[in-house]
């Protein structure tokens, strides 16, 4: 075992007790509870209260975890760099979002379209830091050779990050439906990163410590959940998985890996389109989980629900999350191996 990593493993297990810890302790003193959606489903009415914002403290004790490696000299790198802005760029957006909503006392802060300007932002500033990372070879799925950035023209670059940080954003905060199920997705998509990144062991040791922080969450965000991640947690953590996919040289494999998340974005678009083409809606309810969800629904539809409880449509979420992670490796490690 390396020095370095005998110094990463043992401190990510002892994130893991000490997230579940510290948030059940945020659980019991805060006073930042969940706006409900009038509209969504009827029995999440009960988690109105729930305590929020939860999600600063595993990406808390993720930073703090990162600082202290960096102060014994490791993770100094300009791509720890970028995957931790990345990470504090989402949670910062969140943050706002959450802080406003609380103050207005509704479900909503910022509005759609100006959060994805304040995203698009972000991403912008994301970009001109990558410009600083050293040439990254970025795989592509189902091929055994890679993409040189260096033979990306600027206006591609400037588009995968302008496309790709706020996609990641958006569809885990979509995924942050039901208890458990984004930041248990959030975990598997980012241990699947981990072969992906081994050449960059500096990326590889943010992703495992990122996984101890999930886990350690996921102790109290289990169903029935003690406490939400809120938009600082769903957003940080989209900002986390753009961030090492990215300086992992990854990024392209990410729709794969994380095609969960990208159903449940895709299942938004296509019930707006069915409502605004048809007048109809497509699903019970979006994103996907909710079509899911057990409970009536006032409207008509075009497609059946299964009419599954909650913790059952989580569990099985996580499977099929799984599935896309195994789908994601395949495309990865299949042109690799030796043929004959």
């Amino acid at each position: 075992m390396s020095a370095f990593a005998a110094v990463i493993l043992p401190l990510a297990v002892g994130l893991v007790p000490a997230v579940a810890v510290a948030t059940a302790w945020y659980a019991r003193r805060v006073r930042a509870g969940q706006y409900v959606r009038p509209e969504g489903p009827k029995a999440h009415s009960r988690k109105a209260g729930t305590p929020t914002m939860a999600g600063l403290i595993p990406l808390g004790l993720w930073g703090a975890a990162v600082g202290l490696v960096a102060a014994t000299g490791g993770l100094l790198t300009t791509r720890a760099l970028f995957v931790v802005c990345a990470c504090a760029g989402g949670a910062t957006l969140g943050l706002a979002d959450d802080m406003l909503s609380q103050l207005r006392r509704r479900s909503q802060g910022i509005t759609a379209g100006r959060m994805l300007g304040l995203q698009l932002l972000v991403a912008l500033a994301l970009y001109g830091l990558s410009r600083t990372l050293p040439d990254l070879l970025y795989a592509v799925p189902f091929l055994d050779r890679g993409l040189q950035a260096a033979d990306i023209p600027a206006w591609g670059g400037l588009l995968l990050v302008g496309f790709g940080y706020p996609a990641a954003l958006n569809a885990v905060n979509m995924t942050d439906g039901l208890d458990g199920l984004a930041v248990g997705c959030t975990a598997l998509v980012l241990a699947g990163a981990l072969p992906l990144v081994s050449a960059a062991p500096d990326v590889a040791a943010l992703a495992i410590l990122g996984v101890a922080c999930c886990v350690g969450f996921l102790w109290v965000n289990s169903y029935p959940a003690g406490a939400f991640l809120g938009n600082v947690g769903s957003m940080g953590l989209g900002g986390l998985l753009f961030g090492i996919y990215y300086a992992g040289g990854a990024v392209l494999l990410l729709p794969l890996l994380g095609g969960l998340l990208a159903v449940e974005v895709l299942s938004v678009i296509l019930q707006v389109g069915s409502y605004k083409l048809t007048g109809k809606r497509l699903l019970r309810m979006s994103p996907l989980h909710h079509h899911l969800e057990r409970g009536p629904v006032d409207w008509p539809h075009w497609l059946p629900g299964v009419e599954w409880e909650e913790p059952k449509v989580v569990v099985r979420l996580w499977i099929v999350c799984a599935l896309f992670v195994a789908l994601g490796l395949v495309a990865w490690y299949a042109p690799r191996l030796p043929s004959g």
